[in-house]
């Protein structure tokens, strides 16, 4: 929602549709012409209706707790916005009286982490492999051998599994499930049909997916490798696979690609804004949405995907079925500081499908991570 202060100005669904709450956007109507430029009567704002729903976002607020990160979920068939999440987080109340408090925190709390937060997706880039795998028909059932050892990256950066599995030996579908890069590393370097200039576009990483009106992704100050620019293109090439080169992502981009894996392939524009009731009025207007999809992967690829997220889910939760749902824990490394990932979906019947996408920034406690997931779920289930 954001805030408006006369002083420190507005923000979230505030600055992005200040036109239409202050009533000054272009009159609909030759009579509202009249009223405001003839006989100047008061300016008055419209009502706005947003898709966040109230219970889900307290219930993802209190299971984030304290921790610095982001989360968003999304209605996965219409991309519209159910829950945001971006801590630490400013509380609108309190504004005058701790300005510069929030001003100079290092948290940068005016930041929207979920919209703007442009991460190393690290093993969240498994799910874009994986698509190629599967459209490959690379034989999911063929072991890796080394899974679970460390990857060595430029500049001494290591990066491993998010959660250590008994076995070393791993397929394509375990090493997804337990988060571990070497596997993928063996693939990519295995697969020189893979084209990863031709993938980056076909998930739009080269044109990031926003939120109109609201702000656009910014670089994190999270450390990166001094020498980037200075790597052969081999080493570049398998730290972008890995999701440790200079390719970035913010959540709200990963949640709309979890949206396809979980409908039929396509990406579908975010969108918050869902009706507007004009001054004096009744009824509300719906707020027209883009139509145009974009298919990412095709519908048997997203079926097999989900399979395979349903299967890591089903192996993290030491074999609690909970339905259609599946989700990945992936970590990535940013110089000596790790974040963890909990990206996936959840579908049934009664509340239809979501697609989420979880982040917690200085972390690589999958324990924690797994629990709010859970609560998650729940909650998603529960409707």
């Amino acid at each position: 929602v954001g805030y408006y202060s006369l002083r420190y100005g507005l923000s979230g669904a505030e600055a992005a549709f200040d036109d239409l709450l202050s009533g000054s956007s272009e009159a609909r109507s030759l009579g509202e012409y009249i009223d405001r430029n003839l006989l100047r009567t008061r300016q008055v704002g419209s009502d706005i209706r947003l898709s966040i729903d109230a219970g889900l976002q307290d219930k993802l607020a209190s299971a984030f707790g304290d921790a610095r990160g982001a989360a968003i979920i999304l209605h996965a068939w219409t991309g519209e916005i159910a829950a945001l999440i971006s801590q630490p987080s400013v509380d609108a109340n309190t504004l005058d009286d701790n300005w510069e408090e929030l001003v100079a925190d290092d948290g940068r709390p005016f930041f929207n982490r979920a919209l703007q937060g442009n991460y190393q997706p690290g093993g969240a880039m498994s799910t874009v492999l994986l698509a190629q795998a599967i459209a490959s028909q690379f034989d999911m059932s063929q072991p890796i051998p080394q899974s679970t050892e460390v990857v060595a990256l430029a500049e001494g950066v290591t990066i491993g599994c998010a959660i250590k599995p008994e076995a070393t030996s791993l397929t394509l579908v375990d090493a997804y499930a337990f988060g571990c890069p070497a596997a993928f590393r063996a693939y990519y370097l295995a697969a020189p049909q893979i084209d990863l200039e031709e993938f980056i576009k076909r998930f739009a990483f080269d044109n990031p997916i926003t939120l109109d009106d609201f702000p656009q992704a910014q670089a994190l100050p999270l450390p990166v490798p001094r020498s980037a620019n200075e790597l052969d293109d081999e080493t570049l090439g398998l730290s972008a696979a890995l999701g440790q080169g200079k390719l970035t992502a913010t959540p709200l981009h990963l949640a709309v690609i979890m949206a396809a894996v979980a409908t039929d392939g396509s990406i579908r524009a975010p969108t918050i804004h869902l009706a507007t009731r004009a001054p004096g009025a009744q009824a509300w207007q719906d707020t027209p949405r883009a139509a145009e999809t974009m298919p990412v992967i095709s519908a048997e690829v997203a079926r097999e995907l989900r399979a395979i997220m349903r299967h890591a889910w089903f192996t993290l939760n030491d074999g609690t079925d909970r339905g259609d749902v599946g989700a990945q824990i992936a970590t990535s490394r940013s110089g000596d500081k790790q974040q963890i990932w909990l990206n996936g979906y959840s579908a049934n019947a009664d509340v239809g499908a979501y697609a989420f996408a979880i982040i917690v920034e200085d972390s690589a406690d999958h324990v924690r991570m797994r629990s709010l997931g859970q609560t998650l779920i729940e909650a998603l289930h529960n409707g």
